[in-house]
This record gives structure tokens, sequence and C-alpha cells, in this order.
């Protein structure tokens, strides 16, 4: 399923599925319910009015191939122009004028923390933390056998990751900033490793000490996701 997080303008947020999207850099569009799930919008991703860009989809889980910078989605909605041609509305498109979307009326309860299972856990969270580029280290956090790190994405939203039955980490004091960041896979579960970025600031301190690559390699990994 494809669904993301909505942020209206005066900061509130609601979740919906989402039934097509299309990925074309700030300019990135998706289609999917309003608040209150009677109306279809056609919505940008990104709000780049008054000289800066915030975000007003956060994508939680992508189900659709948007690598061809189109709009990809569910085939009744991407052909179906009746519907493109209502949603040139800023109202967007009556509900009961496209009955098929009354099937995807559902409530979508998000879990408290989401589980990163396999690969396409990982590119859900790479995804809507932008693979954590230009975050900042808020807090870190080690806890028995497991390290809670929270990252001010600074891209609209905190990421709290949870690294549990840690086996090896080399990441405290040793980044502040993030520039490009990865999650693999492994035979023993997963790795969290900092590729680029700066050394700085943690917990409030300054640190000086080198950036080298900082990395946390751990059994299981649950994220939870605060709309900034």
């Amino acid at each position: 399923m494809t669904y993301g997080i909505i942020k209206n303008k005066d900061g509130s947020t609601y979740v919906s599925p989402i039934f097509a999207l299309k990925y074309v850099g700030w300019k990135s569009e998706a289609i999917i319910f309003d608040e209150t799930f009677s109306k279809i919008k056609r919505i940008k991703l990104h709000d780049t009015r008054l000289g800066g860009i915030g975000r007003t989809v956060f994508v939680i889980e992508n189900d659709f191939d948007t690598s061809k910078g189109d709009w990809a989605g569910f085939d009744w909605v991407i052909n179906d122009k009746a519907l493109f041609k209502a949603l040139r509305s800023k109202k967007g498109a009556d509900i009961e004028l496209f009955p098929l979307f009354k099937n995807h009326c559902k409530e979508i309860q998000l879990p408290d923390f989401f589980e990163i299972k396999d690969d396409k856990d990982i590119a859900a969270l790479e995804g809507v933390s932008f693979g954590f580029h230009d975050s900042l280290i808020s807090e870190y956090v080690e806890n028995g056998n497991s390290i809670v790190v929270r990252f001010d994405t600074t891209w609209g939203c905190y990421i709290t990751a949870t690294f549990e039955d840690v086996i090896e980490a080399d990441f405290k004091e040793k980044v502040g900033q993030i520039l490009d960041s990865e999650i693999k896979k492994t035979d023993e579960g997963f790795s969290f490793t900092v590729l680029d970025g700066f050394a700085g600031w943690i917990d409030g301190c300054d640190y000086d000490s080198e950036m080298g690559e900082p990395y946390i390699k751990c059994k299981k990994i649950f994220w939870q996701i605060e709309i900034a």
C-alpha cells in the first residue's frame, strides 16, 4: 500500500492513501484524499513559496515504480482523463463522482514504531528521511544493548531510530551532521553507516574528532516519525 502523512497549512496532519505519484524534483506531486476523505486532491509534495522549501506530503511507503519521472500509480487513476480534469479545481474532485475511490475510504492507523525487516522497509525509511541528507544528530542515548538516535532531518520532520541488540558501534562523538548515509541488510541483521558528514553536535557538545565512517551494527531497527 502506498500512503503518506499530509501536512495542512495550519500544521495539522492526517494520513491518506496515495493513489498516484510523480517524482520531478521540487515539483513532485501526489493524488490523495483531503482530510475529510470526501474529496480527491492533486497536491505538490513540497511547498516552495516564501523563498523556502517545505514538505506537504511525507511518503511513508511507496509501492509504485516512480523511476521514470511520470505519473505512477493505479491504472484506473492515472488513465482517468475526467479525474485529471476535475483535479484542476483547487477544491479537488468529489468522491461521489469517482466511486472507485470509496473502496479506499478506510482510516489508516500508523504504528507507534515501524520495524525494518527487508529492503523495502529500508527504502521506505531512506525515502521519507531523504537518506538523512543534511540531518543533524539531536539526541544520542545508549540504553543497555540498544542505541537510540534522534535525527533532525531538517526536511520538516524528526526521526527517532532505535537500534536494538547492538553487535558493534563506532558512532558517538563522531558525527553531528550527515551528508550521506547507508542502511544495509547483513547476515547478522542491519548496519547503518554515515558515509559522509561532519563531526559535531551531540547532546549540545561540539566534538573535534575526525569524521571517519561512523556506524552501528545491530540485529533490529525500529523508527518513528514526528512532523515538525
